[in-house]
């Protein structure tokens, strides 16, 4: 049975492993440690998925910025391939989403896949006049409403990303 904890420190190297086995890169796995290292990261928006001792998942909603405001921007999203198409990283997204909407962010940015993305509720962030700081698809670049009315304008992200 999985279950979704917030990450502990003596998760590091675990979580590590889930990264470097879901991705083709170690891009990934080197942005989680810079978010971690920044001051925008957010310890009770990381979550690993574990079965029983195993870590099988990870999710991590961080700090990005919408103009002058803080907004959360989930990235990455990673599942052991092994368990990947049996809904853990759907249990992460959701779980993300529950914890993030008990905070003070208005909402949550992700670029991704626009066909996955919209069944826990992410809609086109064009639609609400936010844009992506760099040349992407309107339909792979989404926002997650937590307050009723956001701000409008153009998402950056901190240094962290810049090597992603």
């Amino acid at each position: 049975m999985i279950t979704i904890d917030i990450v502990k420190k003596e998760d590091a190297r675990e979580i590590r492993v889930v990264l470097e086995a879901s991705f083709p890169t170690h891009a990934e796995a080197d942005l989680v440690d810079a978010i971690i290292a920044s001051e925008y990261y957010v310890s009770e928006l990381a979550l690993v998925a574990r079965d029983n001792d195993e870590i099988v998942g990870y999710s991590l909603l961080s700090e990005c910025f919408l103009e002058d405001e803080r907004i959360l921007v989930l990235a990455p999203v990673a599942v052991k391939p092994a368990w990947q198409k049996r809904g853990v990283g759907s249990q992460l997204i959701e779980a993300g989403i529950s914890k993030a909407k008990r905070t003070e962010y208005r909402c949550i940015s992700v670029l991704g896949h626009a066909e996955y993305y919209p069944r826990f509720g992410f809609e086109k962030a064009w639609q609400y006049g936010i844009k992506a700081p760099f040349d992407v698809p309107d339909e792979n670049f989404l926002v997650y409403r937590i307050a009723d009315k956001l701000s409008e304008g153009t998402v950056g992200y901190p240094a962290s990303f810049d090597g992603v």
